[in-house]
């Protein structure tokens, strides 16, 4: 019998060669801390209130906002203008106050941008108040007041992130914003709708830490689209945040504003304080108290005409009664020596304004805000102002005989009825998603 062969042994293959593996990316550090997002902020004058947005496509966000009121002014003027005001301004109306459809970049690591276009009686009487589009061509209401924010730009990861952008914003200039819904009232403080609420410029801005904000701005002019002279405009703020119950802004204006007066010069002063003193964390009744302080100093040299200063304070404190229940009160004062920033008779009246220095008013609201859902706000307002002249629309109204503006069908002598003190009740419904 012959032996069987020798086992031959299989190949060895050589020991596999492994890949390194590479290090984590490390991340910007605004994206490991993001600015302001240590805290919940929510709670503050000013700010939206609501969880992120439900909208969220991509590198997109998009956002609607329907806010539609009922007001009732005691005088009931026959013209159903209630002036002055930037909010509201019909009377005994089922209207519609501000709507609009936007969408901001939010997903892409370097472009930002945005673009809000928007509709309703909010956007006459504030951005249709601009005469700056007179001067020239190309440059008219009817081509950019339907535009609420429109802006592009770069966003930088220095120290906790940093922004520059081109286009129209919102103010940067007083504490109440543009949107009702973000603010504890419905109407505005008088200081508020002095000062403007949207800007056209540039926007620079950088976080030093996670609780400091710095910006930089240089734009036309004081709530215009166009400018009167050829001197930019400008000023910067700072916000600091240094925990979750405490907010201070401070900012600051200056520009050339007067239309015939080329040698004037506003510098205007926006002052904040905002604290929130009492909180229950995980309360369901009684969850939180909350105080917001604003202080407003101004003046303006004119060559041609008197200079003088400007400014105001207003204080509001909001209850937060539950997840669905807030209420709010506030009240505010406001001086104007030569009536630079007070209200004048809207673009298109056809009678002047006959106001006296120097100009001098306050008043006092109370808010009551229902949540039904979280993307759906009621409230119910009641206001009361006064003035040192004659101010607010009186039963005879501000716009001409029967409360029409005047004309060949339409003739005869008429003042414009003015009081000075006004009442007003408002009812307010706001979806925004």
């Amino acid at each position: 019998m012959q032996p069987s062969p020798p086992a031959i042994a299989a190949p060895v293959s050589p020991p596999a060669v492994v890949a390194p593996v590479s290090p984590p990316a490390v991340k910007p550090l605004d994206v490991i801390e993001p600015p302001f997002g240590a805290h919940d902020y929510s709670w503050m004058n000013g700010s939206n209130p609501q969880p992120p947005s439900l909208l969220g496509m991509g590198p997109v966000t998009w956002s609607l906002y329907v806010d539609t009121y009922y007001a009732w002014q005691f005088y009931q003027p026959v013209d159903h203008t209630i002036f002055p005001t930037t909010t509201a301004p019909r009377h005994n109306e089922i209207s519609l106050n501000l709507a609009h459809i936007g969408v901001d970049v939010t997903g892409l690591d370097g472009p930002t941008g945005r673009l809000y276009l928007q509709y309703g009686s909010t956007v006459e009487t504030i951005a249709g108040q601009d005469t700056t589009t007179t001067r020239g061509f190309f440059l008219t209401n009817r081509l950019l007041q339907y535009v609420q924010q429109a802006a592009a730009g770069w966003h930088f990861h220095w120290l906790h992130g940093a922004n520059a952008e081109l286009g129209i914003f919102p103010s940067y200039i007083g504490l109440e914003s543009y949107l009702p819904e973000e603010n504890w009232a419905y109407t505005h403080a008088f200081m508020s709708d002095a000062t403007p609420y949207y800007f056209f410029g540039f926007r620079g801005q950088i976080f030093p830490s996670d609780n400091l904000k710095l910006e930089l701005w240089v734009v036309n002019g004081w709530q215009t689209f166009g400018q009167w002279h050829e001197g930019r405009a400008g000023g910067y703020l700072w916000n600091w945040r240094p925990t979750a119950w405490l907010s201070i802004v401070n900012s600051v204006y200056a520009g050339q504003e007067a239309q015939t007066d080329p040698e004037s010069l506003r510098v205007y002063s926006d002052n904040n304080l905002q604290i929130r003193y009492f909180h229950r964390e995980g309360a369901t009744f009684f969850r939180s108290m909350a105080l917001s302080l604003v202080g407003d100093i101004g003046y303006e040299d004119r060559s041609d005409a008197p200079s003088g200063p400007m400014g105001g304070v207003a204080l509001a404190h909001r209850w937060d009664w539950s997840e669905q229940w807030k209420s709010s009160l506030r009240g505010d004062l406001f001086y104007d020596k030569t009536q630079a920033i007070s209200p004048k008779f809207p673009v298109g009246a056809a009678y002047p304004w006959t106001g006296t220095n120097p100009f001098f008013a306050g008043g006092v609201t109370a808010t009551v805000d229902y949540w039904p859902s979280p993307w759906l706000l009621m409230r119910l307002e009641v206001a009361h102002r006064l003035a040192n002249q004659p101010l607010f629309s009186g039963s005879g109204g501000i716009t001409g005989p029967r409360g029409e503006l005047p004309s060949v069908s339409n003739p005869g002598p008429f003042t414009p009825d003015l009081r000075t003190t006004d009442d007003r009740i408002l009812f307010n419904v706001t979806l925004r998603l």
